[in-house]
Formats: C-alpha cells, sequence, structure tokens
C-alpha cells in the first residue's frame, strides 16, 4: 500500500516547559489546515528550543492536535523512522539544519523558502551595523546559500513565498510554485458593505485614517513612523496615526510622539488581539497602510492587510514590488526616503477618488489569496509531486 503521510518540518522550534508544551501558534494553524487538506496523516517534526524564541505562541496539548508531533534532534539522521511511511516532506529551506533532507530520504523533498540571500545580508546589517561579527557572519551565510542552492536542485519541488524567494529559487527545480502566505480565513475578510462604508468615509474628505502594525524594531522601519507624521504634519495634510504592536523601538517612539507634539495625531497603542481588535480596527477605521519595511521579507503584513480593505504605501523593498504588481492595492518609494513616503500619502490625502480605488482593489485581491485558498493551493501543489 502507497504511503501517505506527509511529514513537515517548520523553521519553529518547539519548546518544552515542565510537562507542557509551547508551540507557535501560527505554526499551529497551518498544520491543522495541512491535517485538514491531506488525504492522510500529517506528522510534524520540531526541534526543541526556549520559549523565549518563540514570539507568539500557546501551551497544547499534543494528544488534541490533529497532526503527529515528534521531537527531533539537530542532525535529521538520527531520527530513524521518521521518514520511513513519508509520502512527501515538506522541509524549512529557510533553516540550514533542514538542507540534508535529500540526503537522508528517499520520499520527495519540497522545500518551502522566504529569504533570499540579499534579505538575510540586509538584516545582518541592520542589526550590526559594519563589524568584524558581520563580516563573519556574511562569511557563514554565503557557505550555507551554497548549501541551500545545491539542496534545491537535488529536490522535488520548492513552495516559494513571495515574490523575492520565487525569482531567486524556482529555476533549481522542475516543480517551484509562489504563494503569498496570510492567515486570513475568508470568513474575516471585508465585506462588500465594509468597504463601501469605508469609500463614504474616504470619499467624505475627513483625515486620512493610517495605520502601522507589526514588530517595532528597526528592519521593520519603525525607527521612521514618527518621522513621517512630522512630515505629514508640516506640510498640513491631516491625519491621524496608530501603531500598533510591540518591540525594541516601542518605547522611543512613544517618547518621540511626545517630543514632536504629535499627542493629538499619533497613537502608540502596544500589541493587541489579532482577531479580537486588530482586524476589526483595520476594516472599520483604517484608510491606509504605513509599510517601511526596510528588508523584503515576504510579511503576513501585506496580504493580511488588503484583507481588511486597507491598500499599502511603503518602501520599495522587493517583495512589496511583488505585491504592488497584483493590482492597484499600494503606491511604493524608494526605502528610507521619508519625505516621499509622506509625499505619497499626502498625495492620495488630496486624490480621494484614487483611494477609493486602492480600498477596493485590495479587497478585490486578497480575495485570490485566503489562508484557506493558500493552503489548498500547496496541498495540491504537494499531492501532485507526491502522486497521492
Amino acid at each position: 500500500m502507497q504511503s501517505q503521510t506527509l511529514v513537515v518540518t517548520p523553521s519553529v522550534p518547539m519548546a518544552q516547559v515542565g510537562n507542557r508544551t509551547f508551540l507557535d501558534i501560527k505554526a499551529v494553524e497551518g498544520l491543522k489546515q495541512y491535517a485538514a487538506l491531506w488525504p492522510g496523516r500529517v506528522r510534524c517534526l520540531m526541534r526543541q528550543g526556549d520559549r523565549t524564541q518563540i514570539a507568539f505562541g500557546d501551551f497544547y496539548d499534543p494528544a488534541d492536535l490533529p497532526f503527529d508531533l515528534m521531537s527531533i534532534g539537530d542532525h535529521l539522521q538520527d531520527s530513524p523512522g521518521a521518514f520511513d511511511d513519508a509520502a512527501v516532506v515538506l522541509a524549512a529551506g529557510d533553516s540550514h539544519l533542514d538542507l540534508a533532507m535529500p540526503y537522508v530520504t528517499t520520499a520527495p523533498t519540497v522545500f518551502v523558502i522566504e529569504y533570499t540571500l540579499d534579505t538575510r545580508l540586509r538584516i545582518l546589517r541592520l542589526d550590526h551595523g559594519l563589524s568584524i561579527q558581520t563580516a563573519k557572519s556574511s562569511a557563514w551565510l554565503l557557505l550555507r546559500e551554497r548549501d541551500r542552492r545545491r539542496a534545491f536542485s537535488k529536490a522535488a519541488g520548492l513552495q516559494a513565498n513571495g515574490t523575492p524567494a520565487f525569482d531567486s529559487y524556482h529555476a533549481l527545480t522542475n516543480a517551484p510554485m509562489r504563494y503569498f502566505d496570510t492567515r486570513m480565513p475568508r470568513a474575516q475578510h471585508v465585506t462588500a458593505a465594509e468597504v463601501e462604508a469605508k469609500v463614504v468615509q474616504v470619499l467624505a474628505g475627513r483625515p486620512l485614517r493610517l495605520a502601522y502594525s507589526g514588530r517595532l524594531a528597526k528592519m521593520k522601519g519603525a525607527d521612521h513612523l514618527v518621522p513621517i507624521a512630522a512630515a505629514l504634519s508640516r506640510s498640513g495634510t491631516p491625519f491621524t496615526l496608530d501603531i500598533y504592536g510591540d518591540g525594541p523601538l516601542r518605547g522611543e517612539i512613544a517618547a518621540s510622539v511626545d517630543r514632536a507634539g504629535l499627542q493629538d495625531s499619533v497613537r502608540v497603542h502596544g500589541p493587541v488581539p489579532f482577531d479580537a481588535m486588530l482586524v476589526p480596527r483595520m476594516k472599520e477605521s483604517v484608510d491606509l497602510f504605513v509599510c517601511c519595511h526596510r528588508q523584503g521579507d515576504p510579511s503576513c503584513t501585506y496580504i493580511e492587510t488588503m484583507s481588511c480593505g486597507v491598500p499599502i504605501v511603503g518602501y520599495d523593498n522587493a517583495a512589496f514590488k511583488g505585491i504592488t504588481a497584483l493590482g492597484n492595492v499600494g503606491l511604493s518609494v524608494p526605502t528610507d526616503h521619508i519625505v516621499a513616503l509622506a509625499t505619497a500619502i499626502t498625495k492620495l490625502s488630496n486624490d480621494r477618488a484614487q483611494l477609493a480605488d486602492m480600498i477596493r482593489a485590495a479587497a478585490r485581491v486578497s480575495r485570490d489569496h485566503s489562508f484557506e485558498g493558500v493552503f489548498r493551493q500547496r496541498i495540491d501543489h504537494l499531492r501532485t509531486i507526491a502522486q497521492v
């Protein structure tokens, strides 16, 4: 009988806290979707880590999960039996620990990849600047990139999250696919009535309701949020800016709001529950998302924001270029050009008809990339490779 087990090795670890298992919430939701769609068993292989390595996690009882959870070590060859009944293995191409996968199992391997070498090097420079440590780490990344490309060339397929990863690696395999990751199910997508209610607000000429959500860190460009707001204020553009999230820059951002005298227009909320608070607020009271991401990783932020009927104005990193190619869903400016980003916002404030068109386009384009739809495409891709 042909094996029908899907083996998945996420890049995130698991953590044991006493007799309880702490897992990444996003990973669990994705694995649940695999289990619902795959015609057989799903086995998840995770390495042990520390709870602090899991930014958004929760405690789970493995017995209650619809997939098998198995702890493995760093070396794949030390996990006998993990792949014996695999129809296909979905491995983390971003983790150098999984690059040996095509060499340790006869089952077809499909790698998932999100980060390009350019993005890895950019993040390294943003985190550590020009230093000896940066040089050493860059050399290590270059060696791992050689290993990565070799592994991909031996794999049966590739699932690339976002346009930059697809463009960088799709030629290495005969079965590549591109997808845009999101955790927004169809039921949460903005409705046509909600879109039109937002359009009415925009066309009424009221101050633009801007928002940012995500990690408040330099590589996300969070240090530019208040300077952008200050530039808007100087230009006389009426606006409010709500900032949601947490990170190392949160305190400095709040302090800079006070120093700039922007307390009446800029509000720093901290992290809020995604489903219960952030999504409803985005759908009801946000006209435009300010995205200062410097790096080109395929953030879920793009599609999830559009799913709320919110277009994006942001820096033209490689990932956002791939998003704007999908339709009239946003405006991009050169990275780190604060005044240019503020000018783009002012342009839309003065052209409300264009902004209304972008709101409708964001909602329309995102419907093709729902949580369920993306996972159905990915499972279909795996089934074709596994021939099950």
